[in-house]
């Protein structure tokens, strides 16, 4: 029998968020995709609860904290904002849609996609800053300018990353500056 990692758990939970959506988000389903026992599961998390919480955090470490780390690696603000945009649209959005949906009957997943999303906002707000803008400006500029993306990911799911850049950039060409 292989032996699974932490982690294997929360990579397999992403998968299954993409392909068959947070109602198979149980325990049989993922001792299931991951063929090992149910004792497997309980060696790692105290029941299913517990294990929502976990992934949420990786979510939240993979998909925010990580990106952030690497733009940080930028000096330049503006070449900053390019390095976010790209690692944004690199990704697959598809579990990003199903956790805000999950986060409107699970109270758990609702507090980490808040914290989520006013992370985003504060960071892509501090960006703009650096690049001259107003504290206040800024804020509501990076609100429009994630409401305009989770927009995007919710109404048009199979968009391309370049098609989503090009509305990007012509969104930002035209509205932002």
């Amino acid at each position: 029998m292989k032996k699974i990692e932490r982690e294997d758990w929360f990579i397999t939970g992403l998968e299954i968020l993409n392909t068959e959506g947070f109602l198979r988000i149980t325990i049989d389903n993922l001792c299931d995709v991951l063929k090992v026992t149910k004792g497997s599961f309980y060696h790692h998390f105290k029941n299913v609860d517990a294990y929502i919480e976990a992934l949420m955090k990786y979510w939240v470490d993979m998909n925010t904290k990580s990106l952030i780390v690497q733009v940080d690696k930028v000096n330049a603000p503006h070449e900053k904002i390019e390095k976010l945009n790209e690692l944004v649209l690199q990704r697959s959005h598809k579990s990003e849609q199903v956790i805000r949906g999950w986060s409107f009957s699970n109270e758990v997943v609702r507090k980490y996609v808040t914290e989520v999303d006013e992370t985003r906002i504060e960071y892509t707000a501090n960006l703009k800053i650096l690049c001259g803008e107003q504290a206040e400006v800024a804020r509501q500029l990076a609100m429009i300018e994630y409401a305009c993306l989770i927009g995007t990911q919710q109404l048009y799911p199979d968009l391309s990353g370049v098609k989503q850049l090009e509305l990007y950039e012509l969104f930002y060409k035209r509205i932002i500056k």
